[in-house]
C-alpha cells in the first residue's frame, strides 16, 4: 500500500508552525508495512489544494490530510475532497450535537459558523473529537481511501491512535510486509569513519542500513521489511552484534536510550557520587546531570570556574600550573578534577577546561580544543579533544565526552569485576 500525506496551512509554509504531524504519520504507517512515498505542504488556497487533492489520489492507495478541518473560511479540506471524489457534502447529526455540547458545556452557545465541521463527504466514516470540536473522517472511494484529520497535533494525534490506526490495521494484508527497525547510537566516530568498517554490510537487499548524523553522535538506522517478526529479530539481532564487535565501546545505546540515560543508571546502580568542576562549558555538565529527577541521590554539585582566580581558590589548581601550561591544558584539567574530588568528598569528578570561541584561539592551542578530567578512586586520568564547529557545538560535545569518559570508566570498573 503506497500512502500520501498532505499538510494544509499557510503558518507551514511560512514557517510559523513546525509540521510535526507528518513525521509521526510516517512513523505509524511505517509501522503498519504501509510506504509514505510523498509529503505536500499546501498553503489555503484553494485552486492549489484541489490540485494536490487530486494529484495525491490519482497515483496513491492512501491520502491522510491534516488541517483545513474547521469553521473558518479557509478551512476547505472536507469540501475539496468531496468535490475531487465526486461526493456530496451531508450533515452529521451526531457531529453536530457534539459541537453543540462542546461549547454549552463551557457555558457559550455554538456560533452558526461552527456548522460547517459537521459536514462530510458522503458515505463517511466520521471520528470523534474528544479534545476539539472539528471531527475528522475516513473515506474509501473506488479503491482508494482518504483519510481527513485535524491539524493541531493534540488533536489529529489521539483521533489517529484511536480510530485511524485499529482501521489501517485491519485493512493491511495479514501476510503484508511490515517494517521492524533499530537505532545503534555512537559517540566518537564521524560518518566516513563508521562507513569505512561497515561498508560490506550496507546494500543488503534483506536488511537496509542509513547513517544519521546528529548534533553530538552518530546513529546507524537498521530496517528490515519482512512478514516474520521472530526472522526480523534475529536478523537486527545478530547485525547490531556485528556491529559491537566492530565499533567496540563505541557504541553506547540502542533506540531511545541516551548517554546521560546510561549514565546516570549506571552511577546509581554503583552507589557512587560524582561532581563537577567547569571552565568553557559554564555549568552545561552540572546541567545536563541534574536532567532527570532524582540525580540528588548521585550527584553532589559543581563549580564553574571561568577564571585562573577561581581555578585556584575554589579547587585548588596551582597557579605555576596555570603560569607553565595555561588553563586549557591536560596538567590544569588534571588538577581541577582532583581537587573536585577532594573538596566534594565525591566517587567520581569531571573538569572540563577548553576553548569554545569564536575567539581565544591560536596556532598552538586552536579553538575547539577541549581537556577532560577525571579523577576516581584510582587516581586521574585526562583526555584531549578537538572539536570544530560553533561556540553551542562545541560546548555540547564537550559534555558528550565527558559524560562517555565517565562510562568508559565504568564499563572497565564492571568488567574488572567479573
Amino acid at each position: 500500500m503506497k500512502a500520501e500525506i498532505i499538510a494544509t496551512g499557510t503558518e507551514i509554509l511560512l514557517g510559523q508552525t513546525l509540521n510535526t504531524s507528518a513525521h509521526y504519520l510516517t512513523g505509524k504507517l511505517s509501522e503498519l508495512g504501509i510506504e509514505v512515498d510523498y509529503h505536500t505542504t499546501v498553503g489555503d488556497n484553494r485552486e492549489r489544494v484541489e490540485q494536490v487533492l487530486r494529484q495525491a489520489i490519482s497515483r496513491s492507495d492512501l491520502v491522510l490530510t491534516t488541517g483545513g478541518t474547521g469553521p473558518t473560511v479557509d478551512d476547505m479540506t472536507k469540501e475539496l475532497v468531496a468535490k475531487v471524489l465526486g461526493l456530496k457534502l451531508q450533515l452529521d447529526p451526531y457531529s453536530l450535537e457534539h459541537i453543540q455540547h462542546f461549547f454549552s458545556s463551557r457555558g457559550s452557545v455554538m456560533p452558526k459558523t461552527e456548522e460547517k465541521e459537521a459536514y462530510f463527504p458522503e458515505g463517511s466514516k466520521v471520528l470523534n473529537n474528544d479534545h476539539g470540536t472539528a471531527p475528522g473522517a475516513i473515506i474509501q472511494h473506488e479503491g482508494g481511501t482518504v483519510v481527513i484529520l485535524p491539524g493541531p497535533p493534540a488533536e489529529m494525534t489521539p483521533m489517529f491512535e484511536h480510530s485511524v490506526f485499529p482501521f489501517l490495521e485491519k485493512q493491511v494484508s495479514i501476510n503484508i510486509r511490515r517494517m521492524y527497525s533499530r537505532v545503534i547510537k555512537i559517540f566518537g566516530l564521524g560518518e566516513s569513519e563508521i562507513e569505512q568498517v561497515l561498508q560490506d554490510l550496507m546494500g543488503n537487499a534483506q536488511l537496509g542500513m542509513t547513517l544519521l548524523a546528529k548534533q553530538s553522535e552518530m546513529h546507524i538506522r537498521l530496517v528490515v521489511r519482512t512478514e516474520n517478526e521472530q526472522e526480523a529479530t534475529a536478523l537486527l539481532d545478530k547485525t547490531e552484534q556485528i556491529i559491537r564487535e566492530r565499533l567496540g565501546a563505541k557504541v553506547f545505546g540502542i533506540n531511545d536510550e541516551t548517554m546521560l540515560g546510561i549514565v546516570n543508571e549506571a552511577v546509581k546502580t554503583r552507589r557512587l557520587t560524582i561532581s563537577t568542576a567547569e571552565s568553557c562549558t559554564g555549568g552545561l555538565l552540572g546541567a545536563t546531570l541534574t536532567q532527570e529527577a532524582g540525580s540528588s541521590e548521585n550527584y553532589l554539585g559543581g563549580v564553574v570556574s571561568y577564571s585562573n582566580s577561581f581555578k585556584e581558590k575554589f579547587l585548588g589548581v596551582n597557579p605555576q600550573t596555570l603560569q607553565t601550561y595555561g588553563a586549557v591544558s591536560s596538567e590544569t584539567a588534571c588538577e581541577m578534577a582532583a581537587g573536585m574530588k577532594e573538596r566534594s568528598g565525591s566517587d567520581l569528578a569531571v573538569a572540563i577546561t577548553g576553548i569554545a570561541g569564536p575567539g581565544g584561539g591560536n596556532d598552538e592551542k586552536p579553538v575547539g580544543l577541549v581537556y577532560i578530567g577525571l579523577a576516581t578512586p584510582g587516581g586521574v586520568q585526562t583526555s584531549k579533544f578537538q572539536f570544530h564547529g560553533q561556540r553551542e557545538s562545541i560546548r555540547q560535545l564537550s559534555v558528550m565526552a565527558a559524560l562517555d569518559l565517565v562510562r568508559h570508566y565504568l564499563l572497565k570498573v564492571e568488567r574488572s569485576t567479573l
